[in-house]
């Protein structure tokens, strides 16, 4: 077996390259630029006011209390407007600032008389409230760098530079197949010795999360023809293979050999872990094969350690916190536990058995404890992975 630490390199040593296609930018969020992209303009475009007020120049003040006024400009307008001097001209949030203009003085502080408009207080320097051409971004500037991931506020910064398609990576298509005579559909009546199937649903969920509709899930029995047959189909159909249950070394575990049988090159079988100790990686050309444990809570967290990572193509979130309670192991295995972090501290949560998936519906993050440490104090420092 190798460590964790292997595993995951040897995950992101053996990834191909996805595609990049052009959306609309409504489309993009959660996916990855294929492009570095630059302003196409400078924003503001134009000397903009950033209040509803009075446009004046600053020093028309040292010679009178009063200026009169002579325009008003609203935003969107596109007349040019030229203030004199002595004068103010009425505007708006958004709008052009007149030509000759330097300063925006709030409508609060306005005082309109017989003789024009004065302000309490006055404004206290030069350029008070005016947006200059290109003070948020200018043009030519790096808007989102090759390979960062689309947010909703980058979406809204896109959209406000004129930009209303991105080349993005494609997100990869995804086949599942949950294997295990012992399992039953849900919704079905319950025979004796069978156990209801939570994989398909859990994994689908997982990958729908992640903004991934799988092209098919489907469940088959412990018989290798059948095992042999979902393979072969999800490997001419998809990009990515997610296999449960039957990659142990039990006389009903047909996984592994079926994979060999369809063409799959091992990467790696096993992993100094818990849960999902038995967990495979593989390839068949440029197609990625994982097979994980059948056990619900070792399903999915082998996908939120590593398949989570394949197919949002970025790194998970880590952090490090104080432990809220003491955990104590055996060496040899890195111990992955479902836990509750609330941003001070993290808690280990009971019930941490592989088949207990109720702890995954109360969790919020895994908390990892190495191979090698065996007591971990409360307030010690932990690793954590939230998802």
């Amino acid at each position: 077996m190798i460590n964790v630490a292997e595993a995951a390199q040897l995950i992101k040593s053996h990834l191909p390259t996805f595609k990049s296609e052009k959306i609309a930018i409504d489309k993009s969020i959660g996916l990855l630029s294929s492009l570095s992209i630059y302003a196409p303009l400078s924003l503001p475009p134009f000397v903009q006011s950033s209040v509803d007020g009075y446009a004046i120049r600053f020093h028309d003040l040292d010679n009178s209390d009063v200026l009169s006024l002579a325009d008003e400009v609203a935003a969107g307008c596109s007349k040019t407007s030229l203030l004199k001097q002595g004068s103010a001209i009425r505007i708006y949030t958004g709008a052009p600032v007149p030509f000759g203009a330097d300063t925006i003085v709030m409508q609060e502080f306005a005082r309109q008389n017989p003789r024009g408009i004065s302000f309490d207080p006055k404004p206290e320097k030069k350029g008070t409230h005016v947006r200059e051409v290109g003070s948020h971004i200018k043009k030519g500037e790096l808007v989102l760098l090759k390979g960062e991931c689309i947010t909703v506020a980058m979406v809204g910064h896109l959209s406000g530079l004129g930009i209303s398609e991105v080349e993005v990576i494609q997100r990869p298509s995804v086949a599942i197949v949950t294997t295990g005579s012992e399992v039953m559909e849900p919704g079905t009546p319950l025979s004796d010795g069978k156990i209801y199937d939570s994989n398909k649903a859990a994994l689908s969920a997982a990958l729908k999360e992640h903004g991934i509709s799988p092209v098919s899930v489907t469940h088959v029995f412990d018989n290798p023809e059948q095992i042999l047959a979902e393979i072969e189909k999800g490997l001419e159909t998809c990009d990515l293979l997610i296999i449960t249950g039957g990659v142990s070394v039990g006389e009903y575990d047909y996984v592994i050999p079926m994979l060999e049988k369809a063409g799959v090159t091992k990467i790696f079988h096993g992993v100094k872990q818990k849960p999902g100790k038995p967990l495979f990686f593989g390839k068949k050309g440029s197609k990625l094969v994982f097979g994980l444990p059948g056990n619900p809570v070792s399903t999915l967290a082998c996908f939120h350690l590593y398949i989570s990572s394949v197919v949002q193509n970025k790194s998970p979130l880590l952090l490090q916190l104080p432990l809220a309670n003491h955990f104590h192991k055996k060496a040899g295995l890195t111990h992955f536990l479902r836990g509750f972090a609330n941003g001070h501290q993290v808690e280990i949560l009971s019930g941490q058995d592989s088949y207990m998936l109720h702890t995954f519906t109360k969790a919020n993050c895994l908390v990892s404890i190495p191979e090698a440490v065996e007591t971990v104090n409360k307030g010690e420092l932990v690793d954590v992975r939230i998802f």
